[in-house]
Formats: C-alpha cells, structure tokens, sequence
C-alpha cells in the first residue's frame, strides 16, 4: 500500500462587512453576522421572542435575555476557543437585539403541570406535555405580530417526568401488539381492509404516545410555522446563579450565550456566517435513513434527503419507506426509490439557488450499484456529480511527534477512491486540540467528476456549517452531522403531518 499525505488549509468564513475569519466566534465578536446584499434575506435587527412556561421559568427566561445583552467574560484559560461574549445587542458588532412582549407569552399553569404527572403511563404522559406545549404556542402564533422564535423554557418538573430521567426510563422504546404488528405486516404487502371500501368499524380509542418531549413537540409545533428553542430551567438557574451550581453544566455562561443567542438569530432568518469558498452551483445532498417510531413494522425505515445550497441554505426532505435487511444489517433505496429522492433535491436547489451545475451526495454507507443508478439517472449526464461515502470509523490511528494530535485537514490517500481526512485534530486557529481523546480519521470512499481536494475541502467547510453550536466545527459535515436528530423529529409525526422543509425548524 502507498501512503500520501498532504494538508488542506482551513476553509475561511465570512462575517459581516465582508470580514473573514477562520473562527466563528471570533469572526462573530469583531465582525458581526453576515450581511447578505443580494439575498431575499434581510438582517434582523429585532428578535421577536415568545416564551411557554410556568411563570417562574417566564421569568427566568426573561432575566436571560436581559444579560446576553450585556458583554459576558469568559472564565476559561484558552481565549482562542472560548473568547468573551460582546453582548447581543444593537451597539455592539451583532447589530441586532432581543424583544419580548407579554402578548407573545403563554403560561403553563401549575393544575395543567399537576394533571400530566398525574398520567401514568410514561409514553401517554410524554405526549399530553408535549400536546400541552403545542397547544400554548398555537396560542401565540394566533397573534397579529407574531414572534419570530418561541422559547419553551422546561419546568423541573416537566424535565423530571417527561424528559430524560430515572422516569422516563424505556420511554423511547417502542411497544406495539402482535395485532398492531400484524396488520403493519399484511399493509407493507399490499393487503385491503374493510376501511378501503369506505367502511366504518368501530374500534378503540387511539392513546396518545410520544416517545421524545423534544421531538415530539418540534414535529407538531411546525404547523404553525414559527421555529422554536428549548432550555431546561436546572441549566437557566445555573446560568443566572453560577454559584449554585448542583452539577456543573458542559459550558459556561459565555459559551451558552454565543451558543444560544446564535441559534435564536438563525431561526429569525439571520446568517450568522457563511463559506467563502463553497463552490457556486454546486447542490449538496445528505442522504440518510430514520426509523419511523409509530409504524409496528419494524423492517421498514424512511429515507431523507438533507439539502444545502452553496451559500449554506438548508433544507429537509422525507422520502419514502425501505426495507431495512435485519441479516445484512444495512438498508439501500432502489433505482426508482434514489431517483425519486434526488430529483426533490434537486428540484428544491433550483427554487432556491437556480439550476445547479454539480451534484455531491454524501452517505454514511457505501453506495449501492442500484442507489448510483438510481442517482446517475435523476441527475443526468450534464451535471458534474460526486458520490461519497463518509465513515466515521476506518479503523486507524495516526500519531505525530509533539505535544498535540494530528492537524484537523491532514488528508491521507490510501487509494485512487479512498482517503483519510481529519475533520477533527489539532486546530492552529485555536491553538489546541478541542477533543477529549485521540481524534479518528473520516473514511472518505469517493467516486466522481471533481478531484479529492476539493471534495475533501468541501467536506472541511460544511463541518463549520451548523449554526446550532458557535463551536470551530463538528466532526461530520452538516449534510450528515445533523441527520439523527432530524430523523428522530420525523419519526414522532404521524402521516399526513404538516412538514416544514427549513432547517430551522428541527434545531
């Protein structure tokens, strides 16, 4: 076997003024967000914020809004990788601001609090919060000026006995019938029922059953159309009084400040940054599979199809069922079924971004011969396309002489088709490795038009790419970092559901 390596420098951002830099945060602190001209996206000046909870949370919830108004010092030694917080705030670099109205506040009262945890039933009490929260922001968004994000702030108790605790433990496994898996069974092969003919049978009352509070009240909150963000009340007291910590949280106020204010700016239509150099034209496609939780069939999974522009636009669409191989464990779409789901992604690119000169797809698996048919055939033959498989486990481990693990953007060749890159590793820009162990190697199996550089550079610039976190950059690129969590918001929605395409609303 002959090894090559070489380095691909960091991909640069740009912020507002047209400021480049390497590094969100810092690039956020002295430039500002991006400032588009020529997109139908204006910068928001103000941010409209509603808030669900008890009023103790309101509360709190308000008093955080009020300090990341305020420049919030960073208590951590590496100011690099956890620099202050200017403050959000029209006077700063942000140039934008958050408002709040009681109009755009729901109050969960405590008998509504005392009802649900009186529900038994773990699944039966997961959805009736979650049907309860729903219900408060449809309340909100009946307002003539409705806010452009609303805050669900967690009551304790809510947390305790419909989150993720001692009880709510097995809630998110699913439980069905042999009756209700049997007619899944005699549906999935085509099999007609009395109710096809326009029958009436009486049947017993469907339960409500929900098995995330967090996915489930994402799915149905995007009827209304307004993105929504949660915080817990444990981590707004720990923020608010860090003194009083009971445990301590995974970051400190000035990293939850650049963390939150960040994502409330995206689901208001802001753009915190954007690439520099993603190429133009080019339409990236995120291929995945999620497991439908409400369907008893337990062989069948859904495609989906993450969808970003080259300005870093994005978008979700639902395909269609497979069949998951339990003796294989894997799962492949079909000719028809890859064709179909590509022409929607590219069919989406166009209504956004114009008629896409290339097309790169990105999967966790290998593809299938069926699938690149399927593909080649959606995509035609006068697109440039790219296919590439991206594991997060090859396998090997490299060591450098030194202090500090392997550079992030080292690229391996061990093949004309396969490769190593380091999405994650020592960072110069931070001046640290800002991992907890020895960083892994993406598998990068490529089959296409465009050279390795640039497929590998592409890749590098869409682990910066999620406006969820203010972090450097994730190990995966945002075509699949984010597909779980996606994938698990889909799940809860049962069929027929309003579904939002935007990526804002699965944040």
């Amino acid at each position: 076997m002959h090894i090559s390596a070489t380095y691909i420098e960091e991909p640069d951002l740009v912020f507002g003024n047209r400021g480049i830099e390497k590094d969100p945060k810092i690039g956020l602190k002295y430039f500002g967000p991006y400032l588009p001209s020529t997109e139908d996206l204006p910068t928001p000046t103000q941010i409209r914020i509603g808030i669900v909870g008890t009023g103790e949370t309101i509360s709190l919830t308000k008093q955080v809004l009020d300090i990341l108004a305020a420049p919030i010092k960073s208590e951590e030694e590496n100011k690099w990788l956890y620099p202050d917080f200017p403050g959000f705030t029209v006077n700063t670099t942000i140039r934008s601001k958050f408002i709040n109205a009681d109009i755009w506040n729901e109050t969960i009262l405590s008998s509504e609090i005392k009802h649900i945890l009186s529900i038994s039933d773990v699944n039966n009490r997961i959805a009736a919060a979650s049907n309860l929260i729903v219900q408060k922001i449809g309340d909100i968004a009946l307002e003539e000026s409705a806010p452009h994000v609303i805050i669900f702030a967690l009551p304790r108790d809510l947390e305790e006995y419909c989150g993720i605790s001692e009880r709510t433990r097995g809630a998110k496994r699913p439980r069905f019938t042999e009756l209700e898996k049997s007619l899944a069974e005699m549906k999935n092969q085509g099999q007609t029922f009395l109710t096809n003919f326009g029958v009436k049978v009486d049947v017993e009352e469907e339960l409500m059953t929900s098995y995330d509070l967090r996915n489930s009240l994402k799915g149905k909150a995007m009827q209304f159309g307004i993105p929504t963000q949660i915080v817990r009340q444990t981590t707004i007291e720990e923020i608010l009084n860090p003194s009083s910590m009971i445990r301590k949280t995974r970051q400190g106020a000035a990293a939850f400040a650049w963390n939150f204010s960040m994502a409330l700016y995206y689901k208001a239509h802001g753009r915190p940054w954007r690439l520099a150099k993603l190429t133009p034209g080019t339409c990236y496609v995120g291929v995945s599979f999620y497991r439908n939780l409400l369907n008893p069939n337990l062989n069948i999974e859904t495609s989906m199809a993450q969808v970003f522009t080259h300005s870093g636009e994005g978008f979700v669409l639902k395909g269609g069922d497979v069949t998951f191989d339990k003796w294989t464990r894997s799962i492949h779409l079909t000719k028809s079924q890859a064709a179909q789901l590509i022409k929607g992604a590219v069919k989406k690119y166009a209504e956004r971004a114009g008629q896409p000169e290339r097309v790169v797809i990105h999967k966790t698996s290998l593809f299938s011969e069926e699938e690149i048919a399927g593909f080649d055939e959606a995509i035609g033959d006068d697109l440039k396309k790219d296919y590439i498989s991206i594991s997060q486990d090859s396998g090997f481990r490299f060591l450098r002489t030194g202090k500090y693990p392997v550079l992030r953007g080292t690229l391996i060749s061990l093949s004309s088709n396969q490769h190593l890159l380091y999405s994650t590793g020592y960072t110069p820009r931070v001046r640290t490795y800002p991992g907890p162990r020895v960083p892994k190697p993406l598998l990068v199996t490529h089959r296409g038009d465009s050279e390795i550089s640039l497929v590998c550079s592409e890749i590098l610039g869409l682990t910066k790419l999620n406006w969820n976190t203010t972090a450097f950059s994730t190990q995966l690129p945002i075509t699949l970092d984010f597909a779980r969590k996606v994938g698990k918001v889909l799940s809860e929605l049962p069929d027929g559901s309003h579904i939002r395409d935007h990526y804002k609303f699965y944040m």
